[in-house]
């Protein structure tokens, strides 16, 4: 059962609770924006709301519009900024979350022509959601009608 939800401008949080074990959990559901600026403010957002939580079970996942290393992205354009992937890196770090290996597929965002493709979307888990569900995985399924793959918990 969800208890409460919470709407910002780039992430819904709810707070639940599995009825018959009574476990308690929170989920981050994030669409980050491109822009470097806007995307830094989400980081700096969500790891206040994380922090206040404390020790809690909580899971941030979606499309972060970010990758964590250069491997993650795949494009015949020139010009990539190899730093990109700093802030976010940091972002996950600070708030000791675990970026579970991905099955399925190795990149979850497609451009149209098939040219360009990254890892932007994933599971972030706290310690305390891999403490109660250890057997956790993340998988990407097959891409249809979207430019993003499905990703499975």
């Amino acid at each position: 059962e969800v208890w409460s939800s919470e709407s910002y401008e780039s992430v819904l949080w709810c707070h639940g609770r599995f009825v018959r074990s009574g476990e308690e959990f929170y989920v981050a559901n994030v669409y980050a924006p491109c822009d470097s600026r806007a995307k830094q403010a989400l980081w700096d957002s969500l790891s206040l709301k994380i922090q206040a939580l404390g020790r809690a079970r909580i899971c941030v996942c979606g499309d972060f519009n970010a990758v964590r290393s250069v491997d993650e992205r795949l494009s015949v354009r020139e010009g990539v900024r190899p730093s990109d992937h700093v802030p976010f890196n940091r972002f996950i770090e600070e708030n000791t979350l675990i970026d579970l290996p991905l099955g399925g597929r190795k990149f979850t965002w497609f451009k149209g022509d098939g040219r360009s493709m990254s890892r932007l979307d994933r599971f972030l888990l706290s310690g305390d959601w891999c403490l109660s569900w250890p057997n956790c995985t993340q998988v990407a399924r097959m891409r249809g009608l979207s430019d993003h793959c499905p990703l499975v918990l």
